[in-house]
């Protein structure tokens, strides 16, 4: 894997339906852990209900000031970190919100800090895969695409089959397709009936 290409800025230069589609089968690497990236959902600047940027100032302030692979990192109701990737293009700007990671190193240390042990657990969900990958508000602003970036994405090392769903977890623009999982793979957070 060392000889693939690690994102850049350029990679995040496109709309979210697109930045979340490459994502899958990218590897996140955070110190000394690592996961194949599993499971996304996209979420846009301008139109999205789901997204902050349709309720929160901040947000759409983070948008304006930040480039293309920028992490957007929130707690969620008050308990879960979750981290996306600012993705900043022609065709619109958003987010891509990471959901899921299949592990690969540094498990020790994601088994201690999820207090689980079995690895189809540790990163089954955008809040577990913060905790497993030590991921929290400390880094939101940070870069994914930095040469000394804590946080970066190496390139799928081929292509991926991907499935796509609706989002879940939202009751705002719950119908738009912008979900995408790995096909067959066990780590993604949850099924749907049918996918």
């Amino acid at each position: 894997m060392k000889n693939q290409r690690m994102l850049t800025a350029e990679s995040f230069r496109t709309d979210p339906l697109t930045a979340a589609r490459q994502l899958i089968g990218a590897q996140l690497l955070c110190g000394n852990c690592s996961g194949i990236v599993v499971e996304t959902e996209a979420y846009a600047a301008v139109g999205d209900k789901a997204a902050h940027t349709f309720s929160r100032p901040s947000a759409r302030k983070f948008v304006a000031e930040n480039d293309a692979g920028c992490a957007y990192v929130y707690l969620n109701y008050g308990m879960y970190w979750l981290a996306n990737v600012l993705v900043k293009g022609s065709s619109g700007d958003g987010f891509v919100l990471l959901r899921a990671l299949e592990p690969q190193k540094g498990i020790a240390t994601m088994q201690r800090r999820r207090s689980r042990k079995t690895p189809r657990d540790l990163c089954s969900g955008p809040g577990k895969l913060t905790i497993a990958m030590g991921i929290d508000g400390a880094d939101h602003g940070a870069s994914f695409v930095g040469s000394n970036s804590r946080l970066r994405f190496r390139a799928a090392p081929s292509p991926v089959e991907i499935l796509t769903t609706t989002r879940i977890g939202i009751t705002k623009s719950a119908d738009l397709p912008w979900r995408f999982l790995k096909k067959g793979s066990l780590f993604v957070s949850a099924q749907k009936k049918g996918a």
